[in-house]
C-alpha cells in the first residue's frame, strides 16, 4: 500500500500562520517553525534546521570550555580546596583563553602546544599543573567516546625549577617570634614554625584536636580552612592527600604558647577572629601584614604632596605606623615556616620516613626530592670522609 504523502506544512486558520515541523537530530523531538507565508516559513525552517544541526554537533563534539566546565564539576569534588583551585586556575586562566572556543575533535597537538607557549615564561610547577589538567580533560573525553585519542598525551612541561628555598636560621626564627610576639599573628607563626602545618591546616585547626594534657602533647590534623568566593571561609575535612591526616607532637615552647592562648579563646578554632570565626582570606592577609610590615624593603609613600621612595632598614620606623620598627632583615612566607620545620627535623637526624609522616608528604620520594641536600651533606658531616680519602 502506498504511503500517504504528508503535506510540507500546515496552515492554522485561527492564527493565520503556516507551521512546519522539524526533527531535532540531537533529541529526536519535533520542533515547530511558524511564518506568515510559505516562503517565510521555509526560510525560518532552513535557519532553524541549521541551528539544530550545529547544536547536535556541539552535543557530540562540544566546545572545550563547555566540556572542561562539566569535567571540573564531575571530577574534582573529592579533592582538596587547594587542588580544585589549581585545576580552576589552569582551565580559566591558561587553557580556555586559547582553546575554549574550539570543538574538542578539532583540537590538535599543535593547539595544545600553543597553550604551553603562552606559559613558557611561567614556573615549571605551573606548567605541570596546566599539562596535568589538559591531560585529565582529554582523557575523560576519550572515555566518553568524544575523541579517539588525546592530543596532549605526549605533552611535557618546560620552565625552570623553582629557586631552592632557604630555611630560616635559628637566629632568624627567634627574631621573627620576637618581632610579632603579642600580635594577633603570633600564634599562627609559632604553630606553623613548630609543627610544619600548611597554612590551610593551621587556620582550620580546632581545639578539640589539640591535646596539651596528653603524656605526649600533640595535635591531630583532620581538617582545613577553605577560602571560597566573596571572601568566605569554611571548614573542610578534605586535605591535600591521605598522608595529610596525621598527628604531630608539640615541642614544650609551643605547648606553653597554646596553653596561654587557650585561656583567652572561646571559639572552636585555635586561629580565629571575632567570636571565634574562621579567618577569611582578607582577614588573614591583614593579619600576616604585621610580618611584612616589619621587614626590610623598599616603600613608596606621599608626604606633603610629594611621592617619596626609600629603603627601610633594620631600626627604621615604618612611615604612617607609629611605634612600628623594622626588625627583620629577611623575607618570610607561611610556606617558609613549614619549610623551616621540615629542614630542622632533617638537620636534627630524624629518619626520612618519620619526616615524611610529620610533613604529610604522600611519599618519601617527595621528601627526598626537596631536602636531600640537607641530609648529611654539610661540610661538617662530610669533612672526616673527605680527609680519609686524601691522607696527609
Amino acid at each position: 500500500m502506498a504511503k500517504t504523502k504528508r503535506p510540507e506544512m500546515a496552515f492554522d486558520e485561527k492564527t493565520g500562520l503556516y507551521r512546519k515541523r522539524l526533527k531535532d537530530p540531537a533529541t529526536g523531538k519535533w520542533v515547530s517553525v511558524y511564518g506568515h507565508t510559505k516562503e517565510e516559513t521555509r526560510r525560518r525552517a532552513r535557519e532553524k534546521g541549521a541551528e539544530l544541526a550545529v547544536a547536535a554537533d556541539l552535543r557530540e563534539n562540544p566546545q572545550l570550555w563547555t566540556y572542561a566546565r562539566q569535567w571540573y564539576e564531575l571530577h574534582t569534588g573529592g579533592y582538596s580546596a587547594k587542588r580544585r583551585e589549581d585545576y580552576r586556575n589552569a582551565i580559566n586562566n591558561h587553557i580556555c583563553p586559547i582553546l575554549g572556543s574550539k570543538q574538542i575533535r578539532d583540537i590538535t597537538y599543535s593547539d595544545t602546544q600553543q597553550v604551553m607557549a603562552a606559559v613558557a615564561d611561567k614556573s615549571k610547577s605551573l606548567q605541570q599543573k596546566v599539562v596535568t589538567t589538559m591531560r585529565r580533560i582529554f582523557e575523560a573525553a576519550v572515555k566518553d567516546k568524544i575523541i579517539d585519542q588525546s592530543p596532549c598525551a605526549d605533552l611535557t612541561p618546560g620552565g625552570q625549577d623553582a629557586a631552592e628555598k632557604v630555611a630560616l636560621t635559628r637566629a632568624q626564627q627567634a627574631a621573627l617570634l620576637d618581632a610579632v610576639r603579642g600580635l594577633p599573628v603570633f600564634p599562627f607563626v609559632a604553630l606553623c614554625l613548630y609543627t610544619g602545618l600548611r597554612r590551610e591546616e593551621a587556620l582550620g585547626l580546632q581545639w578539640r584536636y589539640v591535646h596539651l594534657e596528653a603524656p605526649a602533647p600533640h595535635i591531630d590534623v583532620r581538617a582545613a580552612c577553605n577560602w571560597g568566593a566573596k571572601n568566605t571561609a569554611e571548614l573542610t575535612p578534605l586535605l591535600k592527600s591521605d598522608a595529610a591526616y596525621r598527628s604531630i607532637p608539640l615541642p614544650p615552647q609551643l605547648v606553653q604558647i597554646l596553653q596561654q592562648l587557650q585561656e583567652t579563646q572561646n571559639g572552636p578554632y585555635v586561629i580565629s577572629r571575632g567570636e571565634g570565626e574562621l579567618l577569611s582570606a582578607s582577614a588573614f592577609r591583614k593579619r600576616w601584614g604585621a610580618v611584612t610590615l616589619r621587614e626590610t624593603r623598599q616603600i613608596t609613600y606621599t608626604m606633603r604632596g610629594q611621592k617619596i621612595t626609600r629603603d627601610l632598614h633594620v631600626g627604621d620606623e615604618v612611615p604612617y605606623h607609629p611605634g612600628v620598627v623594622v626588625s627583620l632583615d629577611f623575607h618570610t612566607t607561611p610556606h617558609l615556616l613549614r619549610h623551616t620545620y621540615i629542614s630542622e627535623l632533617i638537620l636534627s637526624g630524624v629518619a626520612v620516613k618519620r619526616v615524611q609522616y610529620l610533613a604529610g608528604h604522600s611519599s618519601p620520594i617527595q621528601t627526598l626530592r626537596i631536602y636531600t641536600h640537607l641530609m648529611e651533606n654539610r661540610p661538617e658531616d662530610l669533612y672526616a670522609e673527605v680527609a680519609r680519602a686524601f691522607p696527609g
